[in-house]
């Protein structure tokens, strides 16, 4: 029976340890996810695609973890206040290119009173398609139907012609910058503070050029939390690719644990 009982309270022991381990952690983290296509697979990248049923019951989840989003903007701030209060327990949900397929998505963010931004590639928004040789053509989401989600999607920018930033001249940068927010806000009437690198590829000063065009925050593909502990680059913020089960590999788990083991404790 002393075995036994022994046995019970070095269970409990390691348990407490590995749980003070995990808080201390990633108490004061942040996750950023990132989501492209929200439905059944249609051909092209099989990555860029998360199910609606999938997507429904990764909402789900979190909610019931006592997640809340916040916004590019509150994470910011509340990093330059050092408010680590307020950022517990937060998390930012984000959409790259513009699909027409953010309306699957639209109605299960309502659903939990989530919030996202939708990094918008200009030029297909306004083609009402898009096609790479990676992908089947796509059809994207209309200026029209994201002025009627604005009460949950956020806009950035993620330029005019989604081209690879760090193979063209700091002049067309420049262009993309600063004619894919006047698109948006031309058609959307809003202030756009963010945007998302094409590719994920960084180019020759991006803190400068995206300072200098009025952004606030960039987020990268690079893959992690955001660790206040950690110097921040607001303009290189990381990102989780929370995949569809059917896309993910062994290597995608591993790469996203630390996210894995945040959310499971709901720290």
């Amino acid at each position: 029976m002393k075995k036994f009982i022994k046995s019970v309270i070095g269970f409990f022991v390691v348990l407490t340890s590995l749980y003070l381990f995990l808080y201390f952690r990633y108490k004061d983290t942040v996750f950023i996810l990132v989501y492209h296509r929200i439905d059944e697979y249609k051909g092209g990248l099989k990555s860029l695609y998360v199910k609606p049923k999938t997507f429904e019951k990764q909402m789900n989840y979190l909610f019931k973890r006592g997640y809340k989003t916040i916004s590019l903007t509150d994470l910011k701030t509340a990093i330059e206040k050092k408010d680590k209060m307020f950022l517990r327990k937060k998390f930012c949900i984000t959409f790259d290119d513009g699909y027409e397929d953010l309306l699957n998505a639209y109605s299960v963010l309502k659903k939990y009173n989530f919030n996202a931004i939708v990094f918008v590639h200009t030029q297909a928004v306004k083609d009402g398609y898009y096609t790479y040789p990676s992908m089947t053509e796509a059809k994207m989401i209309s200026f029209e139907q994201l002025k009627e989600m604005l009460d949950v999607f956020e806009i950035g920018s993620h330029t005019v012609s989604h081209y690879d930033l760090s193979k063209i001249s700091e002049e067309k940068i420049i262009f993309e910058l600063r004619e894919s927010k006047k698109i948006i806000m031309n058609n959307l009437g809003v202030e756009i503070k963010h945007f998302c690198y094409p590719f994920g590829k960084l180019f020759k000063d991006y803190n400068k050029l995206l300072k200098q065009e009025g952004y606030e925050t960039a987020v990268s593909l690079k893959n992690g939390l955001v660790e206040f502990d950690k110097k921040i680059d607001f303009y290189c913020l990381p990102r989780v690719e929370w995949k569809d089960t059917s896309a993910m590999s062994i290597k995608d788990f591993i790469k996203n644990i630390d996210f894995y083991l945040k959310t499971v404790f709901a720290l």
